[in-house]
C-alpha cells in the first residue's frame, strides 16, 4: 500500500443485520425490511436474495412472488442506535473516522500497522472480526489510496471470502479495467446518462 490508506467500512445488509442482531432467531433465514406496512423493500439477507426478493420492490408483489420470505417494518430508531455503536467503535481504532451514510464510514489507516503491528490487509480483517465479535454486526472493508477506490474495494470485499479487498495504487488501472463505469462510485451512473 501507498503512504495513504483509506478504509470504507461497509455494513453489510444493514437493517436486516440489526434485525437478525436482536432477533437472532431471524439469522440464516430469507429477511427482508421494508419501508412502511404498505412499502418497499429497502434491505434483504444474503437468503432473500437467494430466492429472488429484489431491491425496492413493493411489499405487495414481494409477498405475493417470495411467500416463503419474513418481512419487517423498518425501525429506523434500531438502525441508528446500532449505526452510532459501530461508528463509535470504529473511532478506537482511528482517529479519523468520516461517516458517510448510515451504514458506511471512511476510516483513516495511514500510519496505524505501526501502532498496530499489523499490515493494512490484516488490520482491516481484525476490526470486521472485532466488530463481528463486539457488535454482532457483518461488516465488508475496501482500502485504497482514495475514497473512491476504497468505495470500489468495498463493494467488491462483499464478494470476497474474507470480507476485506484492498486496490493497491500500482494496480488501479488494472482494476478499473475490469469495472464498469457504473460500479464507479460518484462517477459511473452520472457519466452514463451522459453517454
Amino acid at each position: 500500500m501507498s503512504r495513504n490508506v483509506i478504509a470504507l467500512v461497509d455494513c453489510d445488509s444493514f437493517f436486516v443485520c440489526c434485525e437478525q442482531k436482536v432477533n437472532p432467531e431471524l439469522k440464516g433465514k430469507p429477511v427482508s425490511v421494508i419501508s412502511n406496512k404498505d412499502g418497499c423493500v429497502i434491505s434483504r439477507s444474503k437468503e432473500a436474495k437467494k430466492l429472488g426478493v429484489k431491491m425496492g420492490e413493493p411489499f405487495f408483489i414481494a409477498k405475493k412472488e417470495h411467500s416463503k420470505g419474513i418481512y419487517i417494518v423498518a425501525n429506523h430508531d434500531l438502525y441508528a442506535d446500532i449505526s452510532n455503536q459501530v461508528m463509535s467503535f470504529l473511532k478506537t481504532f482511528s482517529p479519523t473516522v468520516e461517516v458517510y451514510s448510515i451504514d458506511e464510514a471512511f476510516v483513516e489507516l495511514t500510519g496505524l500497522k505501526k501502532l498496530y503491528k499489523m499490515e493494512y490487509i490484516d488490520l482491516a480483517a481484525f476490526i470486521r472480526q472485532r466488530i463481528k465479535d463486539e457488535l454482532d454486526v457483518n461488516v465488508s472493508i475496501g482500502m485504497s489510496s482514495s475514497k473512491t477506490l476504497a468505495k470500489l474495494a468495498s463493494d467488491k470485499a462483499k464478494y470476497e471470502s474474507c470480507g476485506v479487498y484492498a486496490i493497491h495504487p500500482r494496480f488501479a488501472k488494472e482494476e478499473l479495467k475490469k469495472t464498469s463505469i457504473e460500479e464507479i462510485w460518484g462517477i459511473g451512473r452520472k457519466l452514463t446518462k451522459i453517454f
